[in-house]
């Protein structure tokens, strides 16, 4: 083991008499996949099968910080992009600062893929069991919200008198409501505090952070609420051909949502709910299988910055990222192996 590869601890106050500070703070670094998996399987409540690093040509890294709270332990970390097969033994919120995080897998007896991005969504559940696949992006930074579901479930029976578990399996909850967005505040807030610790104050935090996830759930478990309305499966339908058909056009979610009839609130709802995913998720993952499609018969010639262009991605780097992602490979490779067929 390389000598920083270790697990260790800092504290915002110090230790007296022999008692460790309330404001603990483990982290842990480390350059090898292999190590990361077992600390993945020992410390952080992940059943890891395998961690594969998506770039070979540069050297992997992880670190992360977590400070546990009693009921919450609250995590920062990041890492270079990996693929990661495994499945989360407590429930587990994700939220992809920078970069994003993807979690695929079958749920409801088909193929689900939800993701966070740049803080768009909660990657929320027990990833799907036992064959869930995690990805991250390069160098994304990412918050972990880690506790048991059993905590959620007792503040729902107790504050909204719902007797209804968390759902099973992954969902995407989102972060762009007045809830999601004080709930994304928080945790910031609280991660970036350097107040001296005390029980008191380490209690109150826990509190916060455990009550803006009961608030998240809150709408998925309640059957009493009301719940905007989604746009149905037909709209759905007519959603996805459409974007599909201007998959290289300016697509404004907006505008397609008043050409089908319905808020852009409940587009998005619709996409959540029947996709798990985002219109601009789809409209991405879209673009990335044209982009994939053109780089898999191009001519003589062709460029991937001339490709990515056309197919409409304006930024280099992201394009380069997410592709990777969902295809396993840079698209120059995708490029390369076209050329060596022609």
């Amino acid at each position: 083991m390389h000598p920083k590869d270790r697990l260790s601890s800092s504290f915002d106050a110090p230790v007296a008499n022999g008692t460790v500070a309330p404001w603990q703070r483990k982290v842990f670094t480390t350059s090898d996949p292999d190590e990361l998996a077992h600390h993945f399987n020992t410390n952080a409540s992940v059943s890891v099968d395998r961690i594969v690093p998506l770039d070979s040509t540069v050297p992997f890294a992880f670190t992360r910080a977590e400070i546990d709270f009693g009921r919450i332990r609250l995590t920062q970390g990041k890492s270079s992009a990996f693929h990661m097969v495994g499945y989360s033994t407590c429930l587990t919120l994700n939220i992809s600062e920078t970069g994003s995080c993807i979690v695929r897998g079958l749920g409801k007896g088909r193929s689900m893929e939800i993701g966070s991005h740049r803080g768009d969504n909660v990657v929320a559940g027990g990833w799907f069991p036992r064959s869930g696949v995690f990805e991250t992006s390069p160098d994304g930074m990412r918050f972990v919200i880690r506790l048991d579901e059993q905590h959620v479930s007792d503040q729902l029976a107790v504050v909204e008198g719902l007797r209804k578990r968390v759902p099973e399996g992954a969902i995407c909850l989102d972060l762009s409501t007045p809830l999601g967005a004080n709930f994304h505040r928080a945790v910031n807030f609280i991660w970036q505090q350097r107040t001296p610790p005390s029980e008191l104050l380490r209690a109150a935090f826990d509190e916060i952070l455990l009550q803006g996830v009961v608030s998240l759930f809150t709408p998925v478990v309640s059957d009493g609420m009301a719940r905007a309305p989604d746009p149905g499966p037909a709209h759905l339908k007519r959603a996805c051909e459409l974007i599909r058909a201007n998959v290289t056009e300016p697509v404004r979610i907006a505008e397609l949502a008043t050409q089908l009839g319905v808020s852009p609130r409940h587009l998005q709802a619709g996409f959540c709910q029947y996709l798990g995913t985002t219109p601009h998720r789809f409209l991405r993952d879209c673009r990335l299988d044209e982009a994939n499609r053109r780089l898999s018969s191009a001519r003589a010639g062709a460029t991937t910055t001339a490709i990515a262009y056309d197919c409409g991605f304006g930024h280099l780097g992201e394009f380069a990222q997410s592709y990777r992602l969902r295809f396993g490979e840079s698209p120059s490779e995708t490029l390369r192996r076209s050329a060596g067929r022609a």
